[in-house]
């Protein structure tokens, strides 16, 4: 079931997963389940309270792992069993649960920093949660694996303007667009919607950056599914420049082949030299943020 839900949900992640040991690929498939068990949990609740109480019972099972008890619901016993087997920074799971929870409200008028918090929470956290299972060893790397992922999920969110919009949603930073909100304007404007993006992915840039140099604290086993995920989603971002930025006539996307393509990339990667060396500047101060984050969200003390 679990690994079902890894291939409905992300054919891009479910494609770098394949690259990891098998029983690695066991629990990072266990966590994405209880991952998507929280949102599905979310998006499927007939209204906003409702999914609000769906949220503080997860959040309660989050409590109850951290205190060594025992969850009630079914699917809280994947998280707490990973919990038990490697010692995850539980902190970070509540963190995802209060990304999903900003979800129930309006995503409007958001600055730069609403957006990098955000960010943080529904993806960042997540990286941060599986970087036990993939054999990190030295937390002074927690900050590039959230960078990792909070540069996927400005992809993500570069990808989906048309979508978001539609459900009212802009997480585009106002600075970055003239001020362009779904509480303002029925229809996004293309040139702002442009404006927005290419400072996205720019800004993306620098946070994969940021993670990919921590790859080779991971276990060996590891290291390569990691950095073929970050190859594939950020050449979602190099297929929106190929566009133009013109992310309102339909989603990117990385083909099967281009995914291989990819895939080689990542192997030829893990040769260089430069692997594990510090970041450039716009990486470092990346970091910074990401490390800042963790900080703020106790998973870092």
């Amino acid at each position: 079931m679990q690994r079902h839900s890894i291939q409905r949900h992300s054919r891009s992640f479910s494609f770098a997963s394949r690259l990891l040991p098998a029983s690695g690929r066991d629990d990072v498939e266990r966590l994405y389940a209880w991952c998507r068990w929280c949102d599905d949990g979310v998006d499927a609740a007939a209204s906003p309270r409702e999914a609000e109480s769906f949220l503080q019972q997860a959040a309660d099972d989050v409590d109850r792992i951290a205190s060594g008890q025992a969850p009630v619901a079914v699917e809280s016993d994947w998280l707490a069993a990973l919990v038990r087997r490697y010692n995850l920074p539980i902190a970070a799971a509540d963190a995802l649960l209060q990304g999903m929870r900003s979800d129930l409200e309006p995503a409007a008028g958001w600055g730069a920093d609403e957006l990098l918090r955000y960010c943080f929470r529904v993806a960042g956290a997540v990286g941060v949660l599986m970087c036990p299972i993939l054999g990190l060893q030295d937390r002074r790397y927690l900050p590039h694996a959230a960078a990792l992922g909070m540069g996927m999920q400005m992809t993500n969110i570069a990808r989906d303007v048309a979508e978001d919009w539609q459900r009212g949603r802009c997480y585009l930073p106002v600075e970055w667009t003239q001020g362009l909100s779904p509480t303002i304007s029925r229809e996004p404007e293309g040139g702002a919607v442009q404006s927005g993006v290419r400072e996205l992915l720019a800004t993306a840039d620098s946070y994969y950056a940021a993670g990919e140099s921590g790859i080779a604290a991971l276990e060996s086993g590891s290291r390569l599914a990691v950095r073929a995920a970050s190859k594939i989603y950020h050449a979602i971002g190099t297929q929106i420049r190929k566009r133009q930025y013109q992310v309102l006539d339909g989603r990117a996307r990385v083909s099967l082949m281009g995914k291989v393509g990819y895939f080689g990339t990542a192997v030829l990667a893990g040769f260089s030299k430069n692997e594990g060396l510090p970041p450039a500047a716009d990486a470092a101060r990346a970091l910074a943020v990401s490390e800042k984050l963790l900080f703020d969200h106790g998973v870092l003390s």
